[in-house]
């Protein structure tokens, strides 16, 4: 790897986590791999969170969860400020013993613990346009900082040891000062049938000043060796994308290419997750790891037949929703 996208990889996973601020805040560090071959994945993250004008309340929160199959094995432990580093100026994050940095990540909840180490040599992945990282708008801001991140090493869960090995998928930072009030997010770390293409899509709802908005939608894809960015604020508006539980449907368009997308899952894929707001209440997350997603890709420089993508359950799946268990069936956990 070039040393100018160490550099920048450092510099994504900068905290921007001011401890003394009364605006509210959060701010995440996730990490997730899925199997080579089998309906397996892990997901874990390091939080901050810091809620309005109560700096006294700031904690940091670790979660895991690991997806086998249809079982799923969620854990969650929280941290006093003090016992918790978000470095401003490098990229080492630690709640007590537990940390996580550009190579390595580390952790223990009662009996389950993990020791992973990862590599990527691909460029982070902006979701949003780059001038819109800084600055109050939108009020949550992603990157994915080492896509196609290979991982190895282990988990642990209880007697039972889970070996990593060639597990592919991401490292994430995400933070703002209060959660999307409505979305559903989707990221693929390489098809099965085209393993270099990575793709990252949101489908969401804002509220602006008591307004809701329609759907918007927001697509990055890497594919043949292009990067093609539908992520412009009058693209927003123009792609097209509609969610439900369990099913969401997208459909972006270009002078340079055409894409329809599905992502789906069963709802035994997923795992219901408290994230509290900073400013207020809290959202809840259907979380899977193993959702299918299938892309249609029509290149203009391309002649023939579109391209038709698949991954059939190497997909991330996310939606926020203040709705509860009596809407989707999946039990809130914490």
């Amino acid at each position: 790897m070039k040393i100018q996208a160490i550099q920048t990889i450092a510099k994504v996973n900068f905290s921007r986590f001011k401890p003394q601020s009364n605006k509210g805040f959060y701010e995440s560090y996730f990490i997730r791999g899925n199997h080579p071959s089998e309906k397996k994945a892990f997901w874990i993250r390091y939080t901050v969170f810091a809620p309005k004008d109560r700096p006294q309340e700031n904690m940091g929160e670790l979660w895991f969860v690991y997806f086998d199959g249809n079982k799923i094995y969620p854990a969650k432990q929280e941290f006093p400020i003090e016992m918790c580093k978000f470095p401003r100026k490098h990229f080492f994050v630690e709640l007590g013993a537990n940390f996580i940095n550009s190579a390595q990540a580390q952790g223990q909840i009662e009996e389950i613990s993990w020791k992973l180490n990862y590599t990527s040599a691909a460029d982070p992945i902006f979701l949003l346009p780059q001038n819109l990282y800084i600055g109050p708008f939108p009020k949550a801001k992603s990157i994915v900082s080492q896509p196609f991140a290979r991982f190895g090493g282990y988990l642990k869960m209880g007697n039972q040891k889970i070996n990593i090995e060639n597990w592919v998928g991401s490292q994430n930072h995400n933070w703002g000062e209060q959660h999307t009030d409505w979305y559903a997010w989707g990221q693929v770390a390489g098809f099965d049938n085209s393993p270099a293409t990575f793709l990252e899509v949101v489908t969401a709802k804002l509220n602006i000043k008591g307004v809701e908005t329609p759907f918007l939608t927001i697509l990055v894809l890497h594919h043949n060796e292009k990067k093609y960015q539908l992520n412009q604020i009058n693209q927003w508006f123009t792609n097209k994308g509609s969610f439900d539980y369990f099913d969401w449907t997208f459909e972006c368009q270009t002078k340079e290419i055409q894409l329809k997308g599905r992502i789906k899952a069963s709802a035994n894929d997923f795992v219901g997750l408290r994230y509290l707001n900073p400013s207020g209440g809290s959202k809840n997350c259907l979380n899977s790891k193993v959702a299918s997603c299938e892309l249609e890709i029509r290149e203009t420089n391309q002649s023939g037949m579109p391209q038709a993508l698949f991954s059939e359950h190497k997909c991330a799946f996310e939606l926020l929703t203040n709705e509860g268990q009596e809407h989707h069936g999946i039990k809130i956990n914490f």
